[in-house]
């Protein structure tokens, strides 16, 4: 793998991070844990209450994406993101979400861009962009599939619920019923492409990772998983609540 070289970052509390990484860490521990996971049955939970209901609810994660260059060293940037609900635009049955970015803890909140996300026959779909994308469909179960590019048929790709997972205690609060969705994954020697989450139930997406890059394939390094090109980013929950 190739080395990530370090770049000034901007200044950000520690206590963002460490928030950040506690959640991650806990969340990851119950992943590999096949014996700490739990199949809910589909009749307790449903994709409805993996939406979130009221205006003001928020979400705040650290953001930190890997640039990678061919013969040129890998890159860091780190950023806050907040999404917050600005309306329900569909009958309460979706909501509108105003995503606000700024890059050091005391600077002022500058948005960049707006999603719906919406109930559309039980699946929770994602408008953002010009692009329509399903991120969760019933029943919530171990091994439940369907097709992430839901209008996109040409371009299918094959999504799953990896596992849902127990309680979490992150910052004094409790995230349950986390689910855990590989929303497409296209992996081979020479490449990578993959999308995972984590969702919980009110908030929504709460972790996720996108790998898209290319691996050497000349000489000794075929096969060896050295990247490059291409960018890896990652969302972390810090903060969550309603104004």
């Amino acid at each position: 793998m190739q080395k990530i070289y370090p770049i000034k970052c901007p200044k950000l509390s520690d206590s963002y991070w460490i928030r950040g990484l506690h959640f991650l860490v806990v969340s990851f521990f119950y992943a590999c844990s096949s014996s700490d996971s739990v199949d809910f049955k589909p009749s307790t939970l449903v994709t409805k209450d993996y939406l979130m209901q009221e205006k003001g609810q928020f979400c705040i994660f650290s953001v930190r994406q890997i640039s990678y260059s061919l013969n040129q060293k890998a890159t860091e940037t780190l950023f806050i993101e907040k999404h917050i609900v600005i309306d329900h635009p569909v009958d309460n049955e979706g909501v509108l979400i105003a995503i606000f970015r700024k890059n050091q803890e005391n600077a002022s909140w500058i948005e960049t861009g707006r999603k719906l996300v919406v109930l559309q026959n039980s699946k929770i779909i994602e408008i953002q962009s010009n692009q329509t994308q399903c991120i969760l469909v019933n029943p919530i179960e171990v091994g439940t599939q369907w097709n992430f590019q839901l209008y996109n048929q040409t371009k299918a790709q094959q999504a799953q619920i990896i596992r849902v997972l127990p309680q979490v205690i992150y910052s004094n609060k409790t995230i349950s019923n986390l689910v855990e969705v590989e929303l497409f994954k296209d992996s081979s020697a020479l490449s990578l492409q993959k999308k995972q989450v984590f969702l919980a139930p009110n908030w929504g997406v709460v972790f996720s990772k996108e790998s898209n890059v290319s691996y050497c394939y000349e000489g000794n390094c075929l096969g060896k998983g050295q990247i490059n090109y291409g960018t890896v980013i990652t969302y972390d929950l810090i903060d969550y609540g309603k104004e």
